[in-house]
């Protein structure tokens, strides 16, 4: 598959609206880790359409409510007792055009999007947590300074040993480890970094995971063995 640059829009608005699943969706997070141009696209979708793929429940309306609405739209055939012809006729034409309204609506959000950036220049930190022998990423990792939120979203990651957990470090030029908190295994881990933690992320850029007991490290460091160490890229 070519990596066009229309292909790569396509897929990474795809990736970040969650529509994008199976090997496709683990396909594009291998190219993820080989380019940071593509990763700079998934950024750029985030930013603009990420809140757009929060998931609604379907609620049906009770039938009194469309009895309600086609009584507005439709008043002479109500008067005339057509109700079913107005169902079959001009709601025939409601629906689909509501339809066709909400897709251009959505159209011109996005243009509107687009077309007016949010202020302020953000500055991204981007990598993976790996192990030798897993093919995907166990955790892919992004820092967004605008919003001073570290974020790890699993890919390959499994739940650690019962009575044990994950937990995340800072690990800086000079000095002790800073502890990030458990890492839950199975949703994205989002944590918002204090001044202090911004400070030690943007110098060292390296991250460590490193086994615990329930509830993380007793100690305040790490105190079981570090599993995985990982470097950070600016975007």
């Amino acid at each position: 598959m070519k990596r066009t640059p229309e292909r790569i829009e396509a897929l990474a608005a795809e990736y970040v609206l969650g529509s994008l699943h199976g090997a496709a969706r683990r396909r594009f997070e291998r190219w993820m880790m080989e380019s940071v141009r593509i990763r700079q696209e998934v950024w750029f979708w985030e930013e603009k359409l990420g809140h757009l793929g929060t998931r609604i429940e379907e609620e049906q309306p009770p039938a009194s409510v469309w009895a309600g609405i086609e009584r507005r739209l439709w008043p002479q055939v109500d008067k005339a007792g057509g109700a079913e012809a107005a169902n079959e006729g001009a709601g025939r034409w409601f629906w689909p055009s509501w339809s066709i309204l909400a897709t251009a609506a959505a159209l011109v959000l996005a243009v509107v999007l687009l077309q007016h950036p949010e202020p302020g220049v953000d500055d991204h930190l981007s990598g993976a947590i790996v192990q030798a022998d897993v093919t995907d990423p166990l955790w892919l990792v992004s820092q967004s300074v605008l919003d001073r939120q570290l974020k790890l979203r699993p890919v390959a990651a499994t739940a650690a040993q019962q009575g044990k957990d994950y937990e995340l470090w800072i690990v800086p030029e000079d000095g002790q480890p800073l502890s990030l908190g458990v890492i839950p295994v199975g949703d994205t881990y989002r944590v918002t970094l204090d001044d202090e933690a911004r400070k030690l992320l943007s110098n060292s850029r390296t991250l460590a995971i490193s086994l615990e007991p329930v509830g993380g490290s007793p100690t305040g460091q790490p105190t079981g063995p570090i599993l995985h160490v990982a470097k950070l890229y600016r975007l």
